[in-house]
């Protein structure tokens, strides 16, 4: 990820593993301490290289929903586990 000729894909990784192992786990211990919800907010910050790749991931998730809907399937648990719940 530090190389320079490290591209989106490298890129994109490595700040998933950033965010999945050391990031969250911060939020969590900092939720524990403090005893107040800690929410660090990862999405923000688009970088360029990331933008064909969100658009792809929200078309899967909109394709998705739209073949929950036509088959009667409550997508609420879902979108629950990935804090969409509103």
């Amino acid at each position: 990820m530090l190389a320079r000729s490290a591209q989106g894909n490298a890129i994109r990784e490595g700040q998933r593993h950033l965010t999945t192992w050391t990031i969250q786990p911060m939020a969590e211990e900092a939720t524990c301490k403090l005893g107040e919800p800690i929410a660090i907010d990862v999405v923000r910050n688009l970088q360029a290289f990331d933008t064909g790749g969100r658009a792809r991931a929200l078309k899967s998730i909109i394709d998705a929903l739209a073949a929950a809907k036509a088959a009667g399937v409550d997508p609420a648990p879902a979108l629950n586990m990935v804090d969409w719940s509103e």
